[in-house]
């Protein structure tokens, strides 16, 4: 069973009306997603519904995604519902009742635990039936776990690879402490590899958000279309405010259930926060966003607070006077930086977190990779008030410039053009 909605007209989203010079004519965008992408609260959903929020302006888009039915029907009523002239709902995959169990039953499989929760009979079977009846310039599929079969239509198959999954896989095992849990991550890596390759080869154009990932695809497939459309963020909702910085607060943002997260905070609390205060003794890390697992709550103490959910990081980005991104473990683009840099914070963060960023150490934010440089930029940050402003000036100046969602969906709408234009000519 398939719940949606569809409105007579499609609808906009007020101030975003206009044509860009040079704008393609109106096109029917399909978009596959895993989920509804409303509230864009963590990094996913903010580049599903900041991608449809651009592209509704100037195009049709129709959303099909996994939803619990009625209630997602009437979500998409409100917030982002405007943006869809369709939406289509598919129930979730049946949940396994233990993970642990589903993961090892997957070693039996060739197939990767990993992918397997995002793939059903009846989101194929929903895929299928909107191609036959709807007519649509362009398929959107968001990440290879959402990977489906190709129709025959003739119409452009675009793959959206949010991260390299396979790479993240791997380097979580890199950093996994248990055994166990490194075996099965190195296991599950190579087989979201293959699975991952099978979905470039069957493409007709696949989107990264950096050249980094864009160049892992290109050895295995030199002459497939691809561009890089980078992560942005929204310059506007996201700005500097003339909020006065508390000088000892150390501030991290995302959802601290995502492993690269999880791994971040356990990370700077055990190993940078001790040599931080030791240099700072009034240094406070402040951990600001859902689902933090009871082994990290269990790290909170005077100097270490979880805010859990919050239904607006800006305050929490605003008091900050460093805001960090102490990643080992990642692939693509990190939203939390781009955020920050627009609201004109100085940002620390290792090579890892930003990887895939057109920034330069030193000039947009700051770079260390191992526990005591780490905080000691951090401090000098701190005390440094001309460092932090001159650092937050040049990162909102290159969020303006090269990273607003309305110009990167620029280059997404020319890759667009690009591949229905071959479609037409054959």
């Amino acid at each position: 069973m398939v719940a949606g909605l569809t409105r007579d007209e499609p609808v906009g989203v007020e101030g975003l009306d206009g044509r860009v010079d040079g704008a393609a004519p109106a096109r029917s965008i399909l978009l596959v997603a895993p989920s509804w992408p409303h509230p864009p609260t963590w990094g996913f959903a903010t580049r599903v519904y900041n991608l449809a929020r651009q592209l509704s302006a100037r195009h049709h888009v129709t959303l099909l995604a996994y939803g619990a039915g009625a209630g997602d029907v009437t979500a998409a009523t409100n917030g982002a519902g405007p943006i869809f002239q369709s939406v289509e709902f598919v129930p979730h995959p049946a949940a396994t009742r233990s993970k642990r169990r589903a993961q090892a039953t997957s070693l039996l499989s060739s197939r990767s635990y990993h992918v397997g929760g995002l793939r059903s009979a009846s989101m194929e079977a929903a895929f299928e039936r909107l191609l036959s009846e709807r007519s649509f310039d362009l398929v959107q599929v968001e990440s290879s776990q959402m990977a489906l079969s190709r129709s025959g239509s003739g119409i452009p198959f675009v793959l959206d690879e949010h991260n390299i999954e396979y790479l993240l896989l791997r380097r979580l095992a890199e950093v996994e402490s248990s055994p166990d849990r490194k075996a099965f991550g190195y296991v599950e890596a190579a087989k979201v590899r293959r699975e991952e390759v099978q979905a470039w080869r069957h493409c007709d154009g696949a989107v990264f958000t950096c050249e980094a990932d864009l160049g892992v695809m290109r050895a295995a497939f030199p002459e497939k279309p691809a561009c890089v459309v980078p992560n942005g963020v929204d310059a506007e909702y996201f700005s500097p405010t003339h909020d006065e910085p508390e000088p000892s607060t150390v501030v991290f943002t995302g959802s601290i259930n995502y492993r690269p997260n999880t791994d971040a905070v356990a990370y700077f609390i055990k190993e940078v926060m001790p040599r931080l205060l030791r240099l700072k003794p009034s240094a406070r890390f402040v951990v600001v966003g859902q689902g933090a697992p009871d082994s990290l709550l269990r790290m909170a103490d005077a100097n270490v607070e979880f805010t859990g959910a919050v239904p607006d990081v800006r305050p929490y980005l605003a008091r900050a006077a460093v805001v960090i991104a102490p990643l080992r473990v990642g692939s693509g683009t990190r939203l939390k930086i781009l955020e920050a840099l627009a609201m004109g914070k100085p940002v620390v963060t290792t090579t890892i977190g930003c990887e895939g960023l057109s920034v330069v150490d030193g000039e947009h934010l700051m770079v260390a990779d191992d526990p005591q440089p780490f905080a000691e930029v951090v401090a000098r940050v701190m005390s440094d008030r001309e460092l932090a402003t001159q650092l937050g000036r040049t990162g909102r100046e290159l969020i303006e410039r090269d990273y607003s969602w309305s110009v990167v969906v620029q280059h997404l709408e020319r890759f667009h053009t690009q591949l229905i234009s071959k479609e037409t000519r054959v």
